[in-house]
């Protein structure tokens, strides 16, 4: 029987980049890191709470191309927050650009968001659900 979702995983071309990017900016802590010689493979598990994030780069990688540049919202890896503006202000401070200049609402104003880019172009977002 299925319990619980266990990890969400990304692809990455530059493992320690994306590992310093999820960590510093993010506040995810490193559970472990891997090495799978046979596939040429690194990989790091990443938690912030109960979400668990794999993340992982092969020989080669740096020069795939991970998302799609334009403004996409789909797919998007998804972080709550307690309060969008202010995580806005505190991560901008790191330097994290966001794609709206104010948090944005959405179904029927019951969810709060904003979008941003990870190191490699992929869509990240806080958001706050309303009760």
């Amino acid at each position: 029987m299925i319990r619980c979702v266990s990890h969400i995983a990304l692809d990455v071309r530059n493992l320690e980049r994306s590992v310093d990017f999820y960590t510093r900016m993010l506040g995810m802590k490193v559970v472990s890191t891997e090495e799978v010689p046979e596939l040429d493979a690194r990989v790091a598990f990443l938690r912030l709470g109960e979400l668990e994030l794999e993340i992982s780069t092969r020989k080669g990688w740096a020069a795939r191309s991970y998302a799609d540049r334009r403004l996409a919202h789909f797919p998007h890896l998804a972080f709550e927050v307690d309060d969008v503006a202010a995580s806005m202000g505190e991560l901008s401070g790191k330097g994290v650009v966001f794609e709206h200049k104010e948090p944005q609402l959405i179904f029927q104003g019951r969810v709060c968001y904003n979008t941003f880019r990870g190191p490699d172009g992929e869509t990240l977002e806080i958001c706050h659900r309303k009760q």
